[in-house]
């Protein structure tokens, strides 16, 4: 996992925007917002994603991780994941609560609030580190990272409305929408089978909608 996210991060030299050093070029206050469900490939793909920054001046302790989760329902022991971020790798780190203090980026097509966890609120700049493929008809990670992965309850709730009565293709609308209001600087994910892309959030969401049929 650590040399295929490495050779992700190298490859953006030559995609839209630049290298890492281009895309960050300021010690901007970044959010790595990771998904709490990978735990086994999550360590040593956010310490390359940290370690890059860092080497392209972004200091670590203007970096930190917030860990979400799609389904809210699942219970998911974050308590090692944490200590291992924070004493491995010196992050600062946080575990989203889906009820807890949230503050709204924007609003969806309907007019219903989009609201993240309060923590981005001072993010300069967003980081999405985990799943992101299309499978079966549908997006799995990517987007979902973002929504409903570190969403509100009510936005949650929102997203879920929206794939009860459009299904796939209506939900995985809601979550591009989210994104275009809370921009994904950067997408770091890989598939079932551990190859890993990087692009701009809206690119590789993009492209994963796609790939999914929903073009």
């Amino acid at each position: 996992m650590a040399r295929a996210v490495r050779a992700a991060l190298e490859s953006l030299t030559g995609s839209p925007g630049g290298a890492l050093g281009v895309r960050f070029h300021a010690p901007l206050l970044t959010a790595l917002v990771v998904d709490a469900a990978d735990q086994d490939e999550l360590v040593p793909a956010v310490a390359e994603v940290s370690g890059a920054l860092e080497r392209v001046g972004l200091p670590r302790g203007r970096q930190f991780a917030l860990l979400g989760r799609e389904a809210a329902n699942v219970v998911i022991e974050t308590g090692e994941l944490v200590r291992r971020l924070r004493r491995d790798l010196g992050l600062a780190a946080f575990v989203h609560e889906p009820d807890g203090a949230a503050f709204k980026v924007g609003v969806a097509a309907d007019g219903t609030a989009i609201e993240l966890d309060d923590e981005l609120r001072e993010a300069e700049a967003v980081i999405c580190v985990g799943r992101g493929f299309a499978a079966d008809g549908r997006v799995h990670g990517g987007p979902y990272l973002l929504v409903p992965g570190v969403a509100s309850e009510r936005t949650r709730r929102a997203l879920a409305a929206a794939r009860t009565g459009g299904g796939e293709r209506a939900a995985l609308a809601w979550a591009l929408a989210a994104e275009a209001v809370a921009p994904v600087d950067l997408a770091v994910c890989w598939d079932e089978s551990g190859r890993v892309t990087a692009a701009r959030g809206s690119e590789r969401f993009a492209a994963l909608a796609r790939e999914a049929g929903f073009s």
